[in-house]
């Protein structure tokens, strides 16, 4: 049977509040054997049952609500602390030998229980200054997509810690989704400067750069956060576009790591994306000698390809498709009819165009549905076309 002790209980005026908290505890409880979770909750006072309470806005009103929930804890065995305000009652009640409250709520988001860890957070939030309640509660309120009530909570954290360098982060990428850019600048140069090695917000402050028409500057903030997280996807991807759209030079080398990309990162979303932007590049190369239209040599390529190709087997195919590809690894000038090519699998002597005409019409004919990166899809179809006429 539990040896129900002597109640303790403490009245702590928090000034930066200005609410009124109730500690209480039993001296003695029985023991847990092993630690059990706090329970941690905050409720509006509106929708709370008054019975026995004092009037709502009396003096005893708070301290008589205080009792009712740190009375119930207490005759448990467990330790409750509880605050009141004008708009909510707020408790945090721990058993004996339990976990604590801080450390089991960021237990809950290490392992993504953010709907779960919210309102524990919440809670939290309204009754203590703590720099890394309110991040986290900034950081879970923005996962799960209310990124305009994030922000006061990251905001809040850098008043109480002006150090807290992953918060100017947050905070910058609430900014980035809520189109204020300006704020978003300003706050990841800030964890920059705490944080020069810190590659998440250079990626982020080179897409905000990016985004506000300014990819010059984006740039080394691309290569930079490249170089410090080289297995994100994402920042390799961002500097590919951010080549891109500086064209020129800088666009042979987008298409270089997008390429990359698409190697690398296979089986990842931005492969798609790197596909797609390097058949851009490949059709605006191919077709810039002849003001975006049709390339017809490389649609009686392709004829000629499938002529060849019908006395083939598919294992032939593939071993010419495979060397043109490792030939390709090193450049092939696709507009330069002067420069020649050898192969091993076929005889004679090809122009660039022509050869990644044959890879194309190869590939396609190996599978209709792949993506080949060479910017001849209408090349093809109409050679298709025309060769199904014969």
């Amino acid at each position: 049977m539990r040896d129900s002790g002597k109640i303790e209980r403490r009245f702590v005026p928090l000034s930066n509040h200005g609410i009124l908290v109730g500690y209480f505890s039993l001296e003695n409880r029985s023991t847990v054997n092993r630690p059990q979770a706090p329970e941690i909750f905050q409720t509006p006072i509106a929708q709370i049952d008054a019975t026995g309470l004092p009037p709502r806005g009396s003096p005893g009103f708070d301290q008589a609500l205080i009792a009712r929930y740190a009375l119930t804890y207490a005759t448990k065995g467990w330790n409750a602390v509880v605050t009141v305000d004008d708009e909510y009652v707020r408790v945090v009640a721990v058993p004996e030998r339990g976990i604590d409250p801080k450390k089991y709520v960021l237990g809950l988001l290490q392992h993504r229980y953010l709907e779960d860890a919210l309102p524990i957070l919440e809670a939290l939030y309204g009754m203590v200054d703590d720099a890394e309640i309110a991040y986290n509660y900034g950081i879970c309120l923005s996962e799960l997509g209310r990124i305009e009530d994030s922000v006061q909570p990251l905001e809040r954290c850098i008043e109480l810690d002006k150090n807290y360098t992953n918060a100017y982060v947050g905070l910058g990428v609430a900014y980035t989704r809520l189109d204020r850019n300006t704020e978003a600048e300003k706050a990841l140069r800030q964890a920059i400067v705490q944080d020069p090695e810190n590659a998440f917000a250079k990626r982020n402050l080179a897409a905000v750069l990016a985004r506000s028409g300014m990819a010059a500057e984006a740039l080394p903030y691309f290569r930079q956060a490249a170089s410090l997280a080289p297995n994100d996807a994402g920042v390799h991807l961002g500097l590919a576009q951010c080549l891109d759209e500086l064209g020129g030079d800088y666009r042979k080398e987008a298409d270089k790591v997008y390429t990359e990309v698409v190697r690398r990162f296979a089986d990842h979303p931005v492969a798609e994306i790197a596909k797609k932007a390097r058949n851009k590049i490949a059709n605006a190369q191919l077709h810039a000698t002849v003001d975006g239209n049709v390339r017809m040599d490389a649609v009686f390529y392709m004829q000629g390809a499938m002529d060849d190709f019908s006395k083939k087997s598919k294992q032939e195919i593939g071993q010419l498709v495979m060397e043109i590809a490792l030939l390709g690894q090193n450049g092939l000038q696709i507009n330069n009819s002067d420069m020649r090519y050898t192969l091993k699998n076929l005889p004679g002597d090809f122009s660039g165009l022509q050869l990644i005409s044959i890879m194309h019409a190869g590939i396609r004919l190996l599978d209709p549905k792949a993506e080949t990166g060479t910017g001849l899809d209408r090349e093809y179809e109409l050679a298709l076309a025309m060769h199904a006429k014969k």
